[in-house]
């Protein structure tokens, strides 16, 4: 039976250039002796449809795009209950998985990187209510909001700048909500929380922000954020790093359930993109797929 690799891609992914690249990786595969099928549809039900029908054929998957394209294939792959070796090539706006994992964002030398496989890690992963991955983050609050604030054109011309003036804007106008934690042998909490970050390793983006926790996700509690906060705040607004903060309660667990202690809604992010409301189910899963990588790293 021929070695068979699917190709998934955001046609949207890195300017409209993710189709050129997705072939690029065909002729590259074609070239090493493996044959390789292109997946791509409109809509993240039918990409997901696609994904879950073809995984039977499949050794690999490569997935080209950002963390918002690579959910989507690891959303496929939770429900579907399936094991495969994955590839990636980062071409999204935020790549903070391909970050974590040192994977080159050069189109070129990821198919290299693909092709020749010099080494596979395994990673765990997150899984929201059973049914949605988390690869890298998920949040709420005051400042999941942000990144639909800011306009692509201030992206381009500030850069970072464009989220910090926004962050700032945000201080002292909207209150904390208690929200509740359910932990596995740990019992209830019940914390203000202005913002919430849950993510599936110690870093995002390359910042590392927690000490490690092999196994866990990490939760980051952003407190009441006033004036006196401003400057840790700031800090993390620009460098996305939350240690030594006294407005920050940092927790880790291998499952959570989070609700509004108040009933009222709260929207999620999720590898960030608008996802569901509260109240959610996270489990860690340890070691769910072999990923593709340069060398193997902690």
């Amino acid at each position: 039976m021929a070695t068979t690799y699917g190709i998934f891609y955001n046609g949207q992914a890195g300017n409209g250039q993710a189709a050129t690249v997705a072939h690029q990786t065909a002729q590259a595969l074609s070239n090493h002796g493996i044959e390789s099928q292109l997946l791509t549809t409109p809509g993240i039900p039918r990409a997901i449809a696609l994904i879950k029908q073809t995984l039977p054929q499949l050794s690999a998957l490569i997935v080209i795009g950002g963390d918002g394209t690579l959910n989507v294939a690891m959303t496929a792959l939770i429900q579907a209950e399936a094991h495969i070796r994955i590839g990636v090539i980062p071409m999204g706006t935020v790549n903070n998985f391909a970050t974590r994992y040192q994977l080159p964002t050069d189109p070129q030398a990821a198919i290299e990187l693909i092709c020749t496989q010099p080494a596979t890690q395994a990673v765990g992963m997150l899984v929201c209510n059973q049914r949605r991955a988390v690869v890298s983050s998920l949040t709420f609050g005051n400042l999941a909001d942000i990144s639909n604030e800011v306009r692509q054109s201030e992206k381009q011309r500030f850069g970072k700048l464009s989220y910090l003036y926004r962050a700032i804007r945000h201080i002292g106008h909207n209150k904390s909500l208690p929200i509740r934690y359910q932990f596995k042998h740990e019992g209830s909490h019940t914390l203000k929380t202005w913002f919430c970050l849950i993510t599936t390793t110690k870093s995002v983006g390359g910042h590392v922000y927690s000490a490690s926790a092999p196994g866990k996700m990490h939760i980051s509690l952003l407190n009441n954020i006033g004036w006196r906060q401003v400057i840790p705040y700031i800090w993390f607004a620009l460098t996305g790093n939350l240690q030594n903060s006294k407005a920050i309660t940092q927790l880790t667990a291998t499952s959570a359930r989070i609700t509004s202690a108040t009933g009222q809604a709260v929207t999620t992010r999720i590898d960030g993109d608008p996802a569901v409301k509260l109240p959610i189910e996270l489990t860690y899963l340890t070691d769910r797929f072999e990923l593709i990588v340069p060398t193997v790293i902690e």
